[in-house]
């Protein structure tokens, strides 16, 4: 019996490139930078939940890549620019018309680079749907990376959703007509 999604999609697929437990810098500003990249995830699933598609793209460089995917690698979805990032996820959300509440966790930094501002991180959530009742709308697993902008802030220059499967009918990615 073949169960989808295959276990470990993300990791044979190459979407996780997981290292081993090494030594790490732990200094303040590694902390403070790990804090931020955690607070950039939770600020992405607190504001899509809450409808503000202008809070999320607050969380993305202006250059940024973002793709969605179901139970493998290749995205069903990319776009890219916050410009059409907004236009998009605003469309999503209509789409959706339930609520959603979004269970981010398992932040880990993979790589992190201060002098270069550079970071790469990977999540995981459950997210919870709210219609007529309650249920389980997807598991997911992010990968990302990011950069320090001149404000200071951590921001996602590239963001891929993974869902190992979803609950009800899919949104069609905000590509139907506003």
């Amino acid at each position: 019996m073949t169960t989808l999604p295959l276990q470990a999609w993300a990791h044979r697929d190459g979407k996780i490139n997981m290292q081993e437990l090494t030594p790490a810098d732990w200094s303040p500003a590694a902390l403070a930078a790990r804090a931020q990249i955690a607070e950039a995830f939770y600020r992405f699933a607190i504001a899509h939940d809450e409808a503000r598609v202008d809070v999320v793209v607050s969380c993305f460089t202006p250059d940024t890549v973002f793709e969605v995917a179901q139970g493998q690698a290749k995205p069903f979805t990319s776009f890219s620019g916050r410009e059409e990032l907004f236009d998009r996820l605003t469309r999503i959300i209509a789409e959706q018309g339930d609520q959603r509440r979004h269970l981010m966790g398992n932040v880990l930094v993979e790589e992190l680079d201060l002098a270069a501002g550079t970071a790469s991180a990977l999540a995981f959530s459950v997210v919870t749907r709210a219609a007529d009742g309650l249920s389980l709308g997807a598991s997911v697993v992010y990968t990302a990376n990011l950069r320090r902008e001149t404000d200071g802030c951590w921001r996602f220059t590239y963001f891929f959703i993974g869902m190992d499967n979803y609950a009800g009918e899919k949104p069609e990615a905000g590509e139907k007509a506003a």
